[in-house]
């Protein structure tokens, strides 16, 4: 009887860091009045409630384009972020019901966070099979 070969099976890799701004590459444009209210927010808590979701290797923004450009116009050069495998079935892709754009992949937010060409505001829509905590953090931290 010949003997199966097995493959080692890779688990899914979630991590926490805090990175530089300007390694990050997002996917999709912003919301200017969105924008505002969330810096007003940070302004006025003086600190970040939730890390963003950034896809690791390629450092392309998964989730938390708008708290990305808040704290850096805030003056901050670094941001908590959950770096996750991205091509893994922890994390799921799916479009907001009100965008423009119905379909997206993962090879597309990639793609798109490469080459700079951003999809609308709002487009993909990503959830995690697993909990990702919140972990505010001191705005002066992040200067």
């Amino acid at each position: 009887m010949a003997r199966q070969s097995r493959l080692p099976q890779r688990t899914p890799s979630v991590r926490f860091a805090v990175v530089e701004i300007g390694r990050l590459l997002g996917h999709e444009r912003i919301r200017p009045a969105l924008l505002e209210q969330l810096m007003d927010q940070i302004r006025k808590d003086g600190y970040l409630r939730r890390p963003v979701l950034v896809a690791d290797g390629e450092l392309v923004i998964l989730d938390g384009h708008h708290r990305v450009e808040a704290v850096r116009a805030l003056g901050a050069r670094r941001i908590p972020a959950y770096l996750i495998d991205y091509f893994s079935d922890i994390v799921h892709l799916a479009t907001w019901p009100d965008a423009v754009v119905s379909v997206v992949t993962k090879e597309d937010v990639i793609r798109r966070g490469r080459t700079g060409d951003l999809f609308p505001p709002k487009t993909s829509r990503h959830t995690m099979t697993v909990l990702l905590e919140d972990r505010p953090t001191d705005l002066d931290d992040l200067r």
